[in-house]
């Protein structure tokens, strides 16, 4: 989780995003509303799907509708009706990962040790949020979006790899 998160960058970049490619402002709200929409309408039913089929399945799966997504932010060139769809599945993303990855951190742990462990998860995805962004920052600025998008996408795919690597029972 540690290293996906060194790949991902502020959500504040979807939006800069989609400005510069000409979407109104009065719009920008309505659109991160459809990702927080999605998100809600579908993360009890995917954390309820990583209880019966495992965390780590679902988190890969979350993980790399992220890739997916990241590739085509990566291609945008124009705005049109896409992009509020591609926005809703970045929702999916959001409700895949969210859940399961708190309930891993809980099967990872001892019942007296939880509140330790959620410290710790929270402190490390906090703290490696910060280089991520400026890390995507430097790339946005220096090369552009297309290439700091895509560098998004081949780190968290590369976490993808790191994750089904976890040799421990099934989550």
């Amino acid at each position: 989780v540690a290293f996906f998160t060194l790949a991902c960058s502020s959500d504040m970049f979807l939006l800069l995003r989609v400005k510069e490619l000409g979407m109104p402002s009065y719009l920008i709200p309505i659109l991160w509303s459809v990702v927080a929409l999605v998100t809600v309408l579908f993360s009890t039913y995917f954390s309820a799907l990583s209880d019966k089929y495992g965390r780590i399945q679902l988190i890969g799966l979350g993980w790399l509708a992220y890739v997916f997504f990241y590739i085509f932010m990566s291609k945008l060139n124009v705005l049109g009706i896409t992009i509020w769809f591609l926005f809703g599945f970045y929702g999916l993303f959001k409700a895949a990962t969210e859940g399961a990855e708190k309930a891993f951190v809980a099967d990872l742990t001892k019942i007296n040790q939880r509140g330790t462990a959620f410290g710790w998860f929270n402190l490390v995805t906090g703290l490696m949020l910060f280089p991520a962004s400026f890390i995507f920052g430097f790339i946005y600025e220096v090369y552009n979006a297309k290439f700091a998008f895509l560098f998004s996408a081949i780190s968290s795919f590369i976490a993808i790899l790191i994750l089904i690597t976890c040799k421990r029972k099934s989550y």
